[in-house]
């Protein structure tokens, strides 16, 4: 079995005692949420090194927080580590801005990559004129829920929002608290937002907002939160539920004590497996019909550090797992979708077919803490949680411009 170590073990740890007698290791960094996302990793280096056996993968695996914190000093100590999993969106341009990765251009040529990932894609792994990073996988948010319930009271899934407000009552009136969102890890809240914004402003606005650019009390804003609000009034979210996590949340649909929950495809590794066959998935409905259907997807990337010791092994393993088939392997045990327009797609993440990803060449958003500045994200979701337990746009909206202030303070921004 190949060893994961832990951060906290290589502080005092020396890691030549991890590696074997291969001619060369690979040392990758990955951040990992489950058993079975690093069973998915573990599988994947023992494809790569039968068809490499002079190369050696040495995984270093750490949760999300702690993974944000190290991956600057990766970034940016003398020798660092080979291959980086990390994200697009702003925090890939970050530090693609400060020279701290390998371009990857002539990879994508020499693999054709061009032709093979959505224009989409491509798109938000580029700065300035460069790529540098490799999409591995991706997945959407949308709400989840159960078929039996919406089966027994004559319910269909949405796709308006005029639709989506007949469900809330349907359920409502059926003594089924629509929403349920489990609040203790703040993030999760942040979905309502970027939807809201998604559907009701569009793309360039939502980007423009979370670049900084626009204050959070412009009446556009204000009314992404009066939207949201009305939705609390009316009673359509499970209240004060800031002490259970988003899993301690999915027994909620199970038991019919709430309708949906508004969640990422990771939810299915967590989905209780008798309960699996019962769940299902639709997207956020749409508000205006003249503004397209943008998707919450956050892409998972692999990148090669600039201080990169094995800079051709690198590229071998990139090379490896840009393959349809190897993508399409790793995200049925990850849970997510292969973004490799000739990978096979799990039908039950797939996107509906008249937003589906290969074709979707419209601009995605990432998420809210992935778009965004460090402490805007910190401090957003705070001000976002407070809001589900006192629906106050005006105060809302001052915090948060309050935090884009402080926030962007170095880029100008406009008061």
């Amino acid at each position: 079995m190949r060893i994961f170590i832990l951060i906290s073990i290589l502080a005092s740890s020396n890691l030549l005692s991890f590696k074997t007698c291969a001619e060369e290791t690979l040392n990758v960094a990955v951040l990992v949420a489950s058993k079975g996302q690093r069973m998915a990793y573990e599988h994947l280096a023992i494809e790569f090194e039968k068809q490499h056996p002079d190369i050696h993968i040495n995984y270093l695996s750490q949760n999300d927080k702690h993974y944000k914190h190290s991956i600057h000093q990766w970034l940016t100590q003398t020798k660092g580590l080979d291959v980086l999993y990390w994200q697009a969106g702003l925090r890939l341009n970050q530090i693609a801005a400060q020279g701290l990765l390998e371009p990857l251009d002539e990879l994508w040529q020499a693999q054709h990559w061009q032709k093979h990932f959505p224009k989409g894609i491509q798109a938000i792994i580029r700065q300035d004129d460069h790529i540098y990073g490799l999409p591995y996988s991706y997945y959407q948010w949308g709400f989840y829920y159960k078929k039996s319930l919406f089966s027994q009271l004559n319910i269909t899934a949405p796709q308006t929002w005029a639709e989506f407000i007949s469900v809330c009552e349907k359920l409502k009136s059926s003594g089924v608290t629509p929403i349920v969102v489990g609040g203790k890890g703040l993030w999760p809240i942040a979905s309502w937002f970027d939807y809201l914004n998604l559907r009701i402003n569009g793309l360039a606005f939502h980007q423009q907002v979370m670049k900084g650019h626009i204050p959070y009390t412009d009446v556009r804003v204000r009314n992404v939160f009066s939207k949201w609000k009305q939705l609390i009034d009316l009673g359509y979210f499970i209240p004060t539920m800031n002490n259970k996590n988003w899993q301690e949340a999915l027994p909620y649909i199970y038991r019919d004590i709430a309708g949906m929950t508004l969640l990422g495809n990771f939810a299915e590794q967590h989905i209780a497996k008798k309960r699996s066959d019962d769940i299902a998935f639709f997207h956020f409905p749409q508000i205006d019909q003249n503004i397209p259907l943008h998707e919450e997807t956050p892409i998972e990337i692999f990148v090669i550090p600039k201080n990169a010791p094995n800079k051709a092994a690198a590229k071998l393993f990139l090379t490896f797992v840009g393959r349809p088939d190897i993508q399409e392997s790793l995200n049925e045990e990850l849970g997510y979708i292969a973004p490799h327009n000739q990978a096979k797609k799990n039908p039950y993440y797939d996107p509906h077919p008249n937003i589906e990803m290969k074709e979707n060449n419209r601009g995605l958003a990432q998420y809210y803490d992935r778009d965004t500045a460090e402490l805007m994200a910190i401090e957003g979701v705070k001000i976002m949680s407070a809001f589900l337990n006192n629906a106050d746009v005006e105060l809302t909206t001052h915090n948060l411009e309050e935090v884009r202030l402080q926030a962007f303070a170095d880029d100008h921004v406009q008061p």
